[in-house]
């Protein structure tokens, strides 16, 4: 009776409830499957998600090319059990919600081989799983390090024993495969995550007291840090184009900077935040002073390392497109690699054996210490995070222009206020923006266009509104939402017949509905065909018909039968120009004009003609190829490990 009552009160059990009880109440007002708001877009579904994922070019922020992130293949694998309650959206919901729970457990398994009692481990697996990092994340919707948060104890683990700090298992091979899929798997939402795991396997690699099998050590090396690019393949090139990417994940930038002092208490910065992450430091630095050990080392490396990414994204600027306002990114992803570091430092400092005799006088002392900073840092996570701005919306933002912009395939433009954002203002085509936008950066030149845009459209003056707004229109715009709290007065009065009113948001910004005759694609005549390669803005009275007319077809595949007419027309295409674009006009391969300085145009001949403008997504296939055949090695060769040893 005593040992039934035992194991059903194991620390497992308790974990799960009294962290779960925590994370209600920290979530009260957000408990659903739709969430939305901070830095979290809205999640499409299943068939969305994969789409976007397996397509070559998106139609983001003008047009963007190459692999979208592999978070959004993880998501699809994630939501397809979970269909029937919203799929990837319920997938993203359950990483938020649930958080705390999840990465408590990860933690307490991640410790099982040191030598430390069940409720020790226990209490600073709970510590672990309300690091203010990961509470200011989930309040403000930034799954990125929610992702890392749960997986990071069981990477750490992995590598350890892959790499030979304790002994080199066996099963080497797959060991190390698997754990290659774990870090691909936070790197696909953090590729700064990966860098770190990566120092981190090095400098395990290096000084592992353990040297037996030093061949198989190398090669569980080899496959933990070549694997996960190959798992990443589509989006590689991506990032090196766009390294900033590394840095800010596909989650974005913070609006600001942490302070030193908010740094110091483990506080990322931004609504959600409280200090009470300085019990885990103190904690920490008390158990080193009093009973330093040589042990300690691994702990110390890890802060090391979690304080080097520190610095890299506070100090490295990088923006949500390019030309576009810089900004930190948020510091939550290597504050959890010193959050992590701190506990094992407190647990290696304070581990002794469990007895069968019960627990020891200390360990109980400990305990009782440990369970009052776990208090304090829920009490803490509570009340900072109950005022993340992550809320639960069954009713998309955009849900009242969605129809609209997936019948005409043409743009919604969202401007924010200046200073409020970094994303200062937000273009997608056919569709209302999704999680993974801001993972997918287009060219400088649309950047700088967007730019100009929001700068004009909210400050400027009358004739520079005009021409906002006609080359909006003649990027295939068809909606402008403004900032909250903006009525879209003064933007009528100076654009005058250009715009009209349109739907309000779900929820409550005004939205303006461009009148141009302009669609994905449109036959311009020859006068604003010269006018668009000489650099002078549209022309409003050349974008009503009969001087333009748009065409029912959208990018990245364009193909129309033109009429004969005058000679010097183009078929202006709603696509920033990138290497890849194609066109051809009666089977017969033709340049690419440069409309406005960057947008996809092509001349079109007097006579009736068959015009067809492409994006060629070869290369991409084939990278995309690459991927499946790494992952079908990395799950074969990890199916092993998961088998527990007799």
């Amino acid at each position: 009776m005593r040992q039934a009552s035992r194991s059903r009160w194991a620390p497992p059990a308790v974990l799960v409830i009294v962290l779960t009880a925590v994370a209600s109440v920290l979530h009260a007002g957000r408990l659903g499957v739709s969430l939305v708001g901070g830095a979290l877009l809205p999640v499409g579904d299943l068939g969305e998600v994969w789409s976007e994922y397996l397509a070559a070019w998106h139609g983001v922020a003008g047009g963007a090319s190459g692999g979208a992130p592999p978070a959004l293949a993880v998501l699809g694998v994630l939501g397809a059990p979970l269909a029937p309650l919203g799929g990837p959206a319920a997938a993203v919901a359950l990483l938020l919600l649930a958080d705390i729970p999840l990465a408590a457990l990860s933690a307490y398994a991640a410790t099982r081989r040191l030598r430390a009692g069940r409720w020790v481990r226990a209490a600073v697996a709970a510590a672990y799983g309300l690091l203010p990092p990961a509470t200011v994340a989930a309040a403000q919707g930034r799954v990125d390090v929610v992702v890392v948060h749960v997986l990071l104890p069981l990477l750490l683990a992995g590598i350890g024993a892959a790499l030979g700090w304790t002994e080199v298992r066996a099963r080497w091979l797959s060991a190390s495969a698997l754990c290659a899929l774990g870090v691909a798997t936070v790197a696909a939402f953090s590729p700064l995550s990966c860098v770190l795991l990566l120092v981190v396997a090095s400098f395990v690699f290096v000084a592992s007291p353990g040297r037996d099998r030093p061949r198989a050590r190398a090669g569980a090396f080899a496959v933990v840090a070549l694997l996960p690019p190959a798992l990443l393949l589509p989006w590689l090139p991506v990032l090196v184009e766009h390294p900033g990417l590394v840095v800010r994940g596909v989650n974005g930038t913070a609006a600001d900077a942490p302070a030193l002092g908010e740094l110091v208490t483990l506080d990322p910065g931004g609504p959600g935040g409280t200090p009470v992450g300085v019990v885990v430091v103190i904690a920490a630095l008390l158990a080193v002073v009093s009973r330093p050990s040589r042990r300690l080392w691994p702990a110390a490396g890890l802060v090391a390392v979690g304080a080097f990414g520190v610095a890299v994204t506070s100090f490295v600027e990088t923006s949500e497109f390019p030309g576009g306002p810089a900004s930190p990114a948020f510091v939550g992803v290597p504050l959890l690699f010193v959050g992590a570091g701190l506990l094992l430092a407190l647990l290696l400092s304070w581990s002794t054996p469990e007895r069968q005799g019960g627990r020891t006088p200390r360990e109980r002392v400990v305990t009782a210490a440990a369970l009052g900073g776990v208090l304090a840092l829920a009490v803490g996570a509570v009340l900072g995070g109950r005022g993340g701005p992550l809320e639960n919306r069954p009713v998309a933002p955009l849900a009242p222009l969605a129809d609209d912009l997936a019948a005409t395939g043409r743009g919604v433009l969202e401007l924010a206020n200046p200073g409020e954002s970094t994303a200062a203002a937000r273009l997608t085509a056919g569709r209302p923006p999704r999680f993974g936008d801001d993972a997918m950066p287009s060219t400088e030149w649309m950047g700088a266009r967007l730019r100009d845009w929001h700068r004009h459209l909210l400050t400027g003056t009358p004739d520079a509104v005009a021409d906002a707004v006609t080359s909006a229109a003649a990027a295939g715009v068809s909606y402008v939402v403004l900032p909250p709290g903006e009525d879209g007065r003064e933007l009528r009065d100076a654009a005058g017949h250009l715009v009209e009113p349109a739907p309000a948001t779900s929820d409550g910004r005004t939205v303006l509905r461009l009148t141009a005759e302009a669609g994905t694609a449109t036959l311009i005549s020859a006068e604003q065909a010269r006018r668009s390669v000489t650099g002078q803005a549209p022309d409003a009275e050349l974008l009503t018909a009969p001087a333009s007319a748009a065409v029912a077809a959208a990018p990245p595949e364009i193909g129309v039968r033109v009429s004969e007419g005058p000679e010097g027309r183009l078929l202006l295409v709603a696509a920033a120009h990138e290497p890849g674009w194609r066109a051809t006009v009666d089977g017969v391969g033709f340049p690419i004009v440069r409309a406005w300085g960057g947008q996809v145009a092509v001349a079109v001949p007097p006579e009736s003609a068959e015009v067809r403008v492409r994006f060629d997504d070869r290369r991409h296939d084939v990278l995309l190829l690459g991927q499946l055949a790494a992952v079908l090695f990395t799950v074969l060769t990890a199916v092993p490990s998961l088998r527990r040893p007799r």
